[in-house]
């Protein structure tokens, strides 16, 4: 597996609506491979999801996960989702805050909110058609990475009066978790 080399703030992929990926190259070798370098880029950066534009493809996918990380040590551990052409079917009008940081944007973290529960359809990575409900932290990393691939960041959602560099963010944020 190769980390692969991730788009930062301000290139153009990241501001475009990317393109739907053919079914029929679900489960492809190369396919396959470009998902299992995703995995293995996202997990070296710590994140918890990481969308094709992130990584300069545009493609309509993502990969999402949650495991105990140095911001979030006491995240519980969860499968790999693999998400293809997905769509949000439903957002709840409750909205929640939470923090949010992005791969393409390293340094910052703001409080984003978003839809507290959302219905999301999409492919796995066998290509199966699924529709799953999501709430709390995992719906708002699929909103999170279903934006990515509308070319919306975060920044175009978070509570700017929350926006703070990832060093506060350790500070004063991460340091009262643990």
């Amino acid at each position: 597996m190769h980390v692969l080399k991730r788009s930062e703030f301000g290139d153009p992929i990241l501001r475009a609506k990317a393109k739907k990926v053919p079914l029929k190259s679900i489960g492809t070798p190369a396919f396959n491979r470009l998902v299992a370098d995703m995995v293995y880029t996202m997990r070296r950066a710590n994140g918890v999801g990481l969308a094709a534009p992130q990584i300069g493809k545009s493609m309509r996918l993502a990969v999402l996960e949650t495991r105990p990380t140095k911001m979030r040590p006491n995240l519980e551990r969860s499968d790999v989702v693999v998400i293809v052409n997905p769509r949000i079917v439903h957002r709840s009008r409750v909205l929640q805050k939470e923090w949010e940081g992005c791969l393409s944007f390293a340094e910052v973290r703001g409080c984003v909110p978003r839809a507290k529960t959302v219905v999301v359809e999409y492919y796995d990575e066998c290509g199966e058609k699924v529709t799953a409900a999501a709430q709390g932290l995992w719906a708002s990393i699929f909103q999170h990475e279903i934006d990515h691939l509308d070319g919306i960041g975060f920044m175009d959602r978070v509570d700017t009066k929350s926006l703070m560099t990832l060093k506060e963010f350790k500070k004063r944020v991460v340091s009262k978790r643990t």
